[in-house]
């Protein structure tokens, strides 16, 4: 299952990993020309150095085998942007990112990666409507592609949700959304799909900004390609289809001034339509605590459950369950601690990478720490020294890896 080429891609650097990818807005231009007119704008250019000691994610004995034992110092260049102004009630946010890495060990390698965010909320007295489409261009992290060859995910995300007063503090809810994955590349091309997902129910919404809602949920995924599998002794065409229907429950809830909570939770149940006939049903939920006992200082411990992989790449025949703990402080101002602790396990029922899904099933469990420091110049300089342990254990012997990650990062924000 692992394939290793020299023609490959790579994942983003430090901090840039953690968020997935850089990238820019179709519409950059609003930054130039509507910034004058904006409430506030804001334009951060970056540039990080990181030293990785297993870039690809491999087993030992396999990166022992690669040049400089599949070590790597990345550069990392990039440009953020947001603008923010307010039309009439409607606020609205664009966002971008683009980024480069150059590899010194892999030039190969180097990947240019982009995103763009725009969205905008309708607030009244009476109903709330909140809109935003996304677009991101960038590989998949070596963890999940299990191969050094370039893989690369581009995803559009559309989402509606709304709401409109009923009687009193009781809300009518609708949400919709449309994503699109398209992977090429490392045998993810399985796991391209077009997913619509529709809700509707009613909510409790308090006076004090708490919230409680009750939805039915159902969403049809459809794969964009089909392939040969082997189920038995028997040759088949899978081609993606399944649909969830689940009853779920949103909540937004500030506990007491220093303490909130917000997640969903509620009951899911896959009914795939594919040859692989791989149905199964069960408790979903994800939920975020945020403390603050001391100005500065915030505690946010999180947990997560679902038959998806924390990005969706992975959206059928995957359970995973995720439990992590974040601790940030600010002192003085300027100078900022944190520290991080994850471990996520992912149940995979099968793999469609593998000839024969179901011969690949396995668990694997994936621990995550890191600790930085950064600090805050007079001059709006943000100086930053990240590490970052990752080590996977799996039932199979194909998967295991530990990797450490030093970055150190300097920002600059430009904007009112």
């Amino acid at each position: 299952m692992i394939v290793i080429e020299h023609d490959t891609a790579s994942t983003l650097p430090g901090k840039a990993r953690s968020r997935c990818a850089a990238g820019l807005l179709a519409g950059a231009a609003l930054f130039a020309s509507g910034s004058a007119a904006a409430q506030s704008y804001r334009v951060t250019p970056t540039a990080s150095v990181s030293y990785d000691d297993n870039l690809f994610r491999l087993p030992p004995a396999i990166r022992e085998s690669l040049p400089d034992h599949g070590e790597d110092v990345v550069t990392y260049l990039a440009v953020n942007g947001d603008a923010q102004t307010r039309i009439g009630v409607i606020v609205v946010d664009a966002q971008a990112m683009a980024g480069k890495t150059f590899h010194a060990n892999n030039p190969a390698v180097d990947t240019f990666n982009y995103i763009g965010k725009l969205s905008a909320m309708y607030k009244t007295g009476q109903a709330t409507v909140d809109a935003s489409a996304s677009y991101l261009h960038a590989p998949v992290s070596f963890a999940d592609s299990n191969s050094t060859r370039r893989v690369l995910r581009s995803t559009t995300d559309l989402n509606l949700d709304a709401s409109h007063d009923l009687l009193g503090d009781f809300r009518a809810v609708g949400r919709f959304e449309y994503l699109k994955i398209a992977l090429s590349g490392g045998g993810l091309t399985a796991y391209s799909s077009d997913r619509v997902t529709g809700s509707g129910g009613f909510g409790y919404y308090s006076r004090s900004g708490n919230s409680i809602t009750l939805e039915y949920t159902r969403t049809q995924a459809t794969g964009d390609s089909a392939r040969p599998v082997l189920i038995g002794n028997a040759v088949q065409v899978y081609r993606g289809n399944a649909l969830d229907s689940s009853i779920l429950s949103h909540v937004d809830y500030q506990i007491t001034g220093l303490t909130s909570i917000n997640g969903t939770f509620g009951y899911t149940r896959h009914n795939d339509r594919s040859v692989l006939n791989a149905d199964f049903a069960g408790l979903v939920g994800s939920i975020a605590l945020r403390w603050s006992p001391l100005p500065g200082l915030v505690v946010k411990p999180a947990f997560r459950r679902g038959f998806s992989s924390e990005t969706l790449l992975f959206s059928n025949g995957v359970v995973a369950t995720r439990y992590s703990l974040s601790v940030s402080e600010t002192v003085f101002g300027r100078l900022s601690v944190n520290v991080g602790l994850s471990r996520e396990n992912r149940r995979f029922r099968y793999d469609l990478r593998a000839t024969d899904p179901f011969a690949v099933n396995r668990t694997e469990q994936t621990t995550v720490a890191n600790a930085g420091l950064s600090y805050m110049t007079g001059l709006k300089f943000s100086l930053a020294l990240t590490y970052e342990h990752n080590q996977r254990d799996s039932t199979r012997v194909d998967y295991p890896y530990a990797a450490n990650t030093f970055t150190f990062t300097i920002s600059r924000d430009f904007g009112s």
